[in-house]
């Protein structure tokens, strides 16, 4: 008896196609999926906290101070205590004196705009200020201009300034602050640390703050005394994103335990992203439950692949996902999917998501392709570990959107497909999340392939 023939050429080719495609389907989605957990707290910037701190950077800057610069101490002891910060304050840092401008009594430059959860921001750009070479230092010029940012925010705004002198451009320093605070008609308080100043300056910089409505003057000689003054005025402005988010009512609860602030899981909610490969549209099918148990389905749609997965919700956040299925527009289901172990959950309680938050994910993906009379089972396993950096304004042709960013990196590994040996890769990834929205952007590369997508359009009912 003669053997079976072999399956036709054209036949062979669309079930390694097929394969392919699941393989590179599932990891897309796969990755995506992981990631639907990088989420801060349920934070509304306009409505939080707002401090900028002030950092003098003139030439007086360079003069020793307890076997450091001045510059270099008090670059420390500000990047120590920004960590301590609230992540739910909206934050900032100028300088002033840098010669960043070439007028020196302008001189004055806002190096890390105002954001939420801008802490880690904030302390890699403490890295990068240097004194600069022109004599003048523009103190009150750079207070005008912090009062002018803050009033952009609703309040309370706190100002943080750590000066090595007093203003050396305007005799009424103070008297010019002051018109701008009453002009900006902003809960305001300023807190000015005179630090290793001259006994002559620390006068004339005491005299410029009394004539500040709701500002205070603090002299730290040493390093020691500005790390514990510092220390106090973080305290107490952390006190105030406390009393903010206690004081308003409680928002109302989520529809279903899907509905997450940076995910929204809700019936109807869909997104639209631009990718190299072309349009992909996440939809959301079906979203039912209670704020303490909760179920979800999504459609996930490119080209002519279509592929279904299924969510679970309990008030921890989402706690796991599974695929369903893949088709193909002129084929029908093709394969069918199922998470057959997993550990963590897919997106953990939104308050542990502050800057710098690091946690893993690992799961096994089992997938069985069945189509024009070919069958074959291929298993992907995914560990990744994935970090929270910052809030970042992001452009995409949906919109300008504050997001929080989350970098990831995940190896997999893939085995099964063809009789081939397993294939093992590692894919970077980075993700950005709107509040109220979800993804707005994110970026993957692996061996040299990069890949991403922006959102163009979304609907959140």
């Amino acid at each position: 008896m003669s053997d079976a023939p072999a399956p036709p050429k054209n036949r062979m080719g669309l079930i390694a196609g097929i394969g392919i495609a699941v393989v590179g389907a599932c990891m897309c989605v796969a990755i995506a999926v992981g990631a639907f957990f990088f989420f801060r707290g349920r934070l509304d910037r306009s409505m939080q906290p707002t401090i900028e701190y002030i950092l003098d950077a003139s030439p007086r800057m360079n003069l020793a101070s307890g076997g450091d610069t001045k510059m270099g101490a008090a670059r420390g002891v500000l990047a120590e205590i920004v960590r301590t910060a609230d992540p739910r304050l909206t934050a900032g840092l100028r300088v002033f004196g840098t010669g960043a401008l070439a007028e020196s009594c302008q001189d004055t430059d806002l190096v890390v705009p105002l954001a939420v959860s801008n802490l880690v921001r904030i302390e890699k750009g403490l890295d990068g200020v240097a004194p600069g070479s022109e004599a003048d230092s523009p103190l009150a010029e750079a207070m005008i201009a912090a009062i002018r940012d803050v009033a952009e925010t609703r309040g309370p705004h706190s100002i943080v300034v750590v000066t090595g002198g007093a203003d050396s451009c305007n005799p009424e320093s103070g008297e010019l602050i002051r018109r701008e605070a009453e002009r900006a008609g902003v809960e305001l308080k300023v807190f000015v640390i005179g630090f290793d100043i001259p006994p002559d300056e620390a006068e004339a910089v005491r005299a410029m703050v009394a004539m500040i409505p709701g500002a205070t003057y603090e002299e730290a000689p040493d390093v020691s005394a500005l790390r514990s003054t510092l220390t106090e005025v973080q305290a107490e402005i952390n006190l105030q994103a406390d009393e903010e988010a206690a004081g308003p009512p409680a928002p109302a609860s989520a529809e279903t335990a899907c509905d997450h602030p940076y995910m929204p899981l809700r019936t109807g909610s869909s997104w639209t992203y631009s990718t190299p490969e072309g349009t992909m549209t996440w939809s959301v099918t079906s979203a039912s439950g209670s704020s303490d148990s909760a179920e979800a389905t999504m459609e996930i749609a490119m080209s002519e692949l279509s592929m279904g997965t299924h969510w679970s919700c309990s008030a921890a956040g989402i706690v796991s996902y599974d695929f369903a299925s893949l088709s193909v527009a002129s084929l029908g289901e093709v394969a069918s999917m199922e998470v057959v172990e997993s550990s963590g959950a897919f997106l953990p309680p939104a308050e542990l998501m502050v800057p710098g938050y690091s946690w893993p994910l690992s799961y096994t993906l089992t997938i069985h392709v069945a189509a024009e009379g070919m069958e074959l089972d291929l298993t992907t396993t995914s560990t990744g570990t994935s970090t929270v950096v910052g809030m970042e304004t992001v452009s995409v042709p949906a919109g300008t959107f504050e997001a929080l960013r989350v970098d990831g990196t995940d190896n997999i590994t893939s085995s099964g497909f063809m009789g081939m040996e397993p294939i093992n890769f590692t894919v970077n990834s980075t993700y950005w999340y709107a509040e109220g929205v979800g993804i707005v952007r994110y970026t993957s590369s692996s061996e040299g392939s990069d890949s991403g997508g922006q959102l163009t359009s979304y609907t959140v009912p």
